[in-house]
């Protein structure tokens, strides 16, 4: 049995309010979020059909937050004139740039229940990508770096846009769950006359900080994973994890659900909820595995699938 986290202290916002919610204590999980004495937690009241909370959230522009959003990454992109290798440069000043790029990305990360609806990635990821478009975060992939906003019905890639592999591609080594940035890069490392091209830059795995370049055309599984689901974040970690709730209640909204979006945070966990009634459903209700099936329980009802 795991008795200690290394991601987190146990003393921490984010270690009571795991240790509430594995608990089912639903009272415990809000006084934690409600407390001013652990800074790490938040809570943002997202009511229905009202996005400014999570545009905000995203943008880094919340006030009592401590959040850099997805503007941190870009803004690390943005600024070429600094940080960016020239063509004639090493891949391994390249593949240095590509990681530090990937390591801001990895300081926040949206996380949501859902697949389908207002409140499912799909919805969100485009809600978001409008609001970085709008700051002028993220620009057209067809046009020149740093000359027009992104426009609805334009190519899906763009310098800065993030994906997350979504199955197995062997012949590129890319497993279900990787995640990558698009970036403009050379087209060929050893060849700088050729010119740059917009290339997605994943971790290699390797254990040095490698980095494993491919064409936006051969990766046939991806999506863009400014918000990503619950299930897909197992395994990761993230310095700020924030979980979006929806304001109608899912069978898929359980205890063991809450406690991996809460337990995938290193610093910060902000919740973005319509209200206290959801989270304290959720929290109470708990997959019970029978034999080879799973029913999801809460008190006084029982779902089944």
């Amino acid at each position: 049995m795991l008795r200690h986290s290394f991601r987190f202290d146990a003393g921490s916002g984010i270690g009571e309010l795991a240790r509430a919610v594995n608990n089912g204590d639903a009272q415990r999980a809000q006084a934690v979020l409600a407390s001013r004495d652990y800074p790490d937690v938040h809570s943002v009241n997202l009511p229905a059909g009202e996005w400014r909370p999570l545009s905000a959230l995203a943008l880094g522009d919340g006030d009592t937050v401590p959040a850099r959003g997805y503007r941190h990454y870009l803004e690390l992109l943005a600024a070429t004139s600094s940080t960016r290798p020239t063509l004639a440069d090493t891949r391994d000043a390249w593949d240095a740039w590509a990681a530090g790029i990937l390591r801001a990305h990895g300081e926040f990360q949206l996380l949501t229940a859902l697949r389908q609806g207002d409140y499912g990635v799909e919805a969100l990821n485009l809600r978001i990508e409008q609001a970085l478009a709008r700051a002028g975060l993220i620009r057209n992939a067809g046009a020149s770096r740093g000359s027009t906003p992104r426009d609805a019905g334009d190519s899906p890639w763009y310098e800065g846009r993030p994906v997350m592999v979504t199955g197995n591609d062997y012949g590129l080594r890319l497993m279900n769950g990787d995640i990558g940035i698009a970036l403009e890069a050379p087209v060929d490392f050893t060849r700088p006359e050729r010119g740059s091209a917009l290339r997605v830059a994943f971790p290699a795995g390797d254990g040095q900080g490698g980095i494993r370049w491919v064409l936006p055309s051969r990766l046939q599984q991806v999506e863009t994973v400014y918000a990503m689901t619950v299930h897909k974040s197992q395994g990761s970690e993230f310095v700020h994890t924030a979980l979006v709730m929806p304001d109608a209640m899912s069978p898929v909204l359980t205890r063991e659900l809450v406690y991996t979006a809460v337990t995938r945070a290193r610093q910060h966990f902000t919740l973005l909820c319509a209200g206290d009634e959801m989270l304290k459903q959720a929290v109470v209700r708990q997959v019970s595995r029978q034999s080879q099936l799973f029913s999801i329980s809460a008190p006084g009802a029982r779902l089944t699938g």
